[in-house]
């Protein structure tokens, strides 16, 4: 009798529907995020990002992420590692999303400033050769387009791909990367 009784109200309260508070002005949240360089070599180039939302009206919100990234060019037979360490933040827009919000594309557009390190401050390759600029401080633009959809009423899965224009940048100036990350709103 107590497992029918438990399986009716688990039926029950499987039929109601909730409507969470999804993007609320003024909610705050805290995101990392996972991505990668399209065509990457035999070493994994990646990104990894931390960082702050803050909701406005319409599903907008504000951003600012803190992301470092290792990349490596190749040269001979030997793969030099570029580290960047830049602060990213801007406006992300609400573009289109389902009736209940769970799902979201969003648009977003930042400004990026940070300090790019090359073989690790080390001037001298293993052949002798020497790197002319090996610290530099770098800045320019980025856009993204990102999925999210809520997983609960607080967390967010992310997939996102970016564009990125770096002034000064060793490695050129348009970057592209495709990534994931979870969200937690508070």
């Amino acid at each position: 009798m107590n497992k029918i009784f438990l399986a009716i109200i688990f039926i029950t309260m499987m039929s109601i529907e909730t409507l969470a508070q999804q993007m609320i002005p003024n909610q705050k949240g805290f995101e990392i995020s996972y991505s990668v360089f399209p065509q990457s070599p035999e070493k994994q180039n990646y990104a990894l990002g931390a960082g702050v939302i803050s909701y406005t009206k319409n599903g907008n919100y504000l951003f600012g992420l803190a992301e470092y990234s290792r990349k490596y060019y190749e040269y001979v037979h030997y793969d030099i590692p570029i580290d960047t360490f830049l602060f990213n933040g801007g406006y992300s827009l609400y573009v289109w999303g389902d009736l209940m919000r769970n799902v979201n594309f969003n648009l977003s557009l930042g400004g990026l400033a940070g300090y790019e390190q090359i073989n690790r401050g080390n001037e001298t390759i293993y052949d002798g050769s020497i790197i002319n600029a090996t610290e530099n401080f770098i800045y320019g633009a980025s856009g993204k387009l990102s999925l999210e959809s809520y997983l609960t009423d607080h967390l967010v899965f992310l997939v996102n791909g970016q564009l990125r224009y770096l002034q000064k940048s060793q490695l050129g100036e348009f970057h592209a990367l495709f990534g994931f990350g979870i969200r937690f709103n508070f």
